[in-house]
């Protein structure tokens, strides 16, 4: 009895001290930051970086910001310093992010090295371009932007990769981002330092300054000015085909955008189902219980301004199949139609070629309603499904839209 008595004063001991020890580095870290003249929040709000737009922020169902450091760099640069994370069912970002400010608004821009890559930086259907020379890529919305950002920049972020081992920057309106911020006081000043040159550089160059732009508006998402934040609504439940067995249906992260005239909605649905369990003691009583099993789906929908012949390819059952003279599309691609010759009109051989280069995820078309087969709910899969119906309804011949009685997309291809 005494010895168990021993071992909880041996564990609350070591815990006591382990606690301590916490508490005595998180005081001194504290204490570091403050004298290096900086200001710290452990509980910021996402509010704290609202301003920020480009990847790695504007992305992900779930967003999150904690350890706010701010103050100013030794060149007299305002800062901020957190750590940032977002997540989905996809690609996902958690580190220590710098934002510097810049004395006036600029097109976003991705600086980064070799081997480096920001996840969703060309999502909404943006055409981006890229200028590199010697290890260092800008990319960007415009070619000549591009290669003035990189003439400016080339020779400062080349500095700063030397020394901080890595070059993940970003033009984010007016502020310089920088991925890989260390947490440690003394190396974060050497980090925020090594910025340092590259923000003077952006404030004195007349040919970037030439270039400021006005501040974007607020968005959500990156890319998707007209995509919104819905949360719940269940209604969208009767709008797209979803599982209807079982109870309890609801829906969770809906999201709601409308381009074109084109309605989308992507959300998980919940719903439950119960089974009978039935089983046998050691004594030979039989006891039955149910259970409820808990189930989801990811769910990416369109409601078009129109309606079209019911078709899929690689999804529903709305008809039979049709084959078409390419063996390598009819491999890829299982296309089921009430209407052949629809099919047959839309599926020429430009647009086998394009969808043969793409492979997207399967679809289907039910007058206005446009159902794709995704496998998780994430918005870079969203932005994906949302480019192959606007791709697919563009390269849809134009006499087929005359033949239709719709006007053809102003996004046509031809």
């Amino acid at each position: 009895m005494h010895s168990a008595w021993l071992w909880v004063g041996v564990v609350v001991a070591v815990g006591a001290l382990v606690a301590g020890v916490l508490l005595w580095r998180r005081r001194r870290y504290l204490a570091r930051v403050k004298a290096l003249g900086w200001s710290h929040d452990s509980r910021p709000t996402l509010g704290a970086v609202s301003d920020l737009h480009a990847p790695p922020f504007a992305l992900g169902l779930s967003r999150s910001i904690d350890e706010l450091v701010s103050g100013t760099t030794a060149g007299g640069v305002g800062f901020r310093v957190f750590e940032y994370d977002y997540t989905g069912e996809g690609p996902r970002f958690s580190g220590r992010v710098a934002a510097l400010e810049l004395p006036f608004c600029l097109p976003d821009a991705f600086i980064c090295g070799e081997g480096v890559d920001r996840v969703g930086i060309g999502v909404g259907g943006q055409e981006l371009v890229q200028a590199d020379d010697q290890g260092v890529r800008v990319i960007a919305g415009d070619a000549s932007y591009a290669a003035d950002l990189l003439a400016a920049l080339g020779p400062a972020a080349r500095t700063f990769g030397q020394a901080a081992g890595r070059i993940d920057l970003g033009v984010d309106g007016n502020h310089l981002v920088a991925a890989g911020a260390p947490k440690d006081p003394e190396r974060l000043a050497g980090f925020l330092a090594g910025l340092d040159p590259i923000a003077q550089v952006v404030a004195a160059s007349g040919a970037l300054r030439s270039r400021q732009v006005a501040a974007a508006p607020a968005s959500a998402y990156y890319g998707h000015p007209d995509w919104a934040w819905v949360g719940v609504d269940d209604s969208v439940l009767d709008q797209y085909p979803v599982t209807s067995g079982g109870y309890g249906h609801r829906t969770e992260d809906v999201v709601r955008g409308l381009r074109d005239g084109i309605r989308m909605d992507a959300f998980t649905h919940h719903w439950k189902t119960d089974r009978t369990v039935t089983e046998t003691d050691s004594e030979g009583h039989i006891h039955t219980r149910t259970e409820t099993d808990l189930h989801s789906e990811p769910v990416c929908g369109f409601r078009l301004p129109f309606a079209l012949p019911s078709i899929s390819l690689n999804g529903g059952h709305v008809g039979p199949k049709v084959r078409f003279e390419s063996s390598d599309f009819n491999a890829a691609f299982t296309v089921r139609t009430s209407e052949a010759k629809f099919a047959s009109d839309v599926t020429h051989p430009r647009m086998m070629e394009w969808l043969l280069a793409t492979r997207p995820c399967g679809w289907t078309v039910q007058a206005q309603v446009v159902s794709f087969e995704v496998r998780q709910h994430d918005l870079l899969v969203v932005d994906g499904c949302e480019a192959t119906l606007r791709g697919w309804l563009g390269r849809i011949p134009r006499f087929v839209w005359q033949d239709l009685g719709v006007p053809a997309p102003a996004y046509l291809v031809e």
